[in-house]
């Protein structure tokens, strides 16, 4: 299914550009497909890890011949499955999601096309120019707004390095018209770093709640719409906000997709019955409800006219920016380089609301002994979003 889709791009569109580099320069999907095809992949799967041009190269090369691809962050270890991939799988996703365990997910291309191809549908990307990845495509926002729209759909990306307002600039300037995906942390530091959208086609946020102000900030000052999305990792896009004013309701995640059902549970959270949602994972919890084409949420959200409305997540996950952080990880090297037992690591909410969650340790020593040579000792270990904001002292002096 996949090589005919990828062969007809080419041939409708193989010397045009399939990838910008930041300053402007191209690769052709002839070149792209030239290269995927060179090389056969060695072993039971192709890692996907670094930076876009990297992902874009390695998830062409797997699906081309047959060889699940496993996403893997730069900062991280690979994650071997605890079970062979099922039967068809071809994308492995590693993440945290909700739960705050990190884990493997399966996927066919079946699922993964059907995913790419509604949002495709729905946000109407194939008018919208070039999409920016400005965010990771390891996480799977990213990768679907983007890398994966060049592979399905022949949507040229545009690989912007650095996050920040000028390296953003420099590469969206290249392009007379962008679609740009982000989190709202993202876009508060694009909106107050002046950052120019006179060619943004389509602005998109997800990962983490986009707050009224902020939405109201992008059309007072550029006349820009930020259009709030809202999926998993497990079951892709379930609904997002179509409209061109401000929302009434910050909670609001808009409407759902064509394709997509949903169902609240007797305790709140959302299940989705999906043909994006994936085959499993390599370990399930109890309780847990994933494959067979429904996945239920850690979130409840409320349905109320059409519409899903925010309450709360249930689950472990920290989420910091719109990154998924499990607590038992941070809690294990803290307790490594402190060689401490007692470490209990939790999310609270933040009083930055783009930021969402700050994370917080609780340690078995006196408040007085967490000062800041003892938290840089304790935080050698952590990478620098995992960085406790608030630390709590649980013995009581003596």
């Amino acid at each position: 299914m996949f090589a005919e889709r990828w062969d007809r791009i080419v041939a409708e569109r193989g010397a045009q550009a399939a990838f910008y580099w930041a300053d402007g320069s191209a690769t052709t999907f002839r070149e792209l497909d030239a290269e995927a095809q060179a090389v056969r992949p060695a072993g039971d799967h192709v890692l996907a890890q670094g930076d876009t041009p990297a992902l874009l190269r390695a998830l062409l090369s797997g699906f081309l011949h047959g060889i699940p691809v496993q996403l893997v962050e730069k900062d991280r270890q690979r994650r071997v499955p605890a079970i062979p991939p099922p039967a068809g799988t071809a994308l492995i996703k590693q993440t945290v999601g909700g739960s705050g365990v990190r884990r493997c997910q399966f996927f066919t291309l079946e699922q993964i096309a059907a995913d790419v191809d509604r949002l495709h549908a729905a946000l109407d990307l194939g008018a919208r120019g070039v999409g920016v990845a400005a965010i990771s495509c390891a996480h799977s926002f990213g990768l679907t707004m983007t890398v994966l729209q060049t592979l399905f759909h022949g949507v040229p990306t545009c690989f912007a390095p650095q996050p920040f307002a000028q390296p953003l600039m420099d590469a969206m300037n290249h392009h007379p018209r962008v679609f740009l995906p982000g989190v709202p942390a993202l876009w508060k530091a694009w909106l107050m770093g002046e950052v120019r959208f006179g060619n943004v086609s389509l602005a998109i946020s997800a990962g983490s709640s986009l707050t009224l102000k902020l939405e109201r900030m992008a059309l007072e000052q550029h006349a820009l719409k930020i259009h709030n999305l809202y999926g998993t990792s497990e079951c892709g896009t379930v609904s997002w906000d179509d409209s061109a004013v401000l929302r009434e309701d910050e909670r609001d995640l808009g409407t759902l997709l064509p394709g997509v059902t949903v169902q609240n549970e007797p305790d709140g959270r959302l299940s989705v019955t999906s043909s994006s949602t994936g085959l499993g994972y390599d370990q399930t919890l109890p309780g847990e409800r994933y494959g067979g084409g429904v996945f239920t949420t850690c979130d409840q959200i409320e349905l109320r006219d059409g519409h899903l409305l925010f309450q709360q997540s249930l689950g472990a996950g920290i989420n910091v920016a719109g990154r998924k952080l499990s607590p038992a990880e941070i809690a294990k090297k803290i307790q490594q380089a402190a060689g401490l037992a007692g470490v209990k690591i939790y999310g609270a909410t933040s009083r930055d609301p783009e930021r969402g969650q700050d994370i917080v340790a609780e340690l078995e020593l006196p408040q007085a002994a967490i000062n800041a040579e003892f938290k840089t000792r304790v935080c050698s270990l952590l990478a620098p979003w995992e960085v406790p904001r608030r630390w709590v002292g649980t013995k009581i002096s003596e």
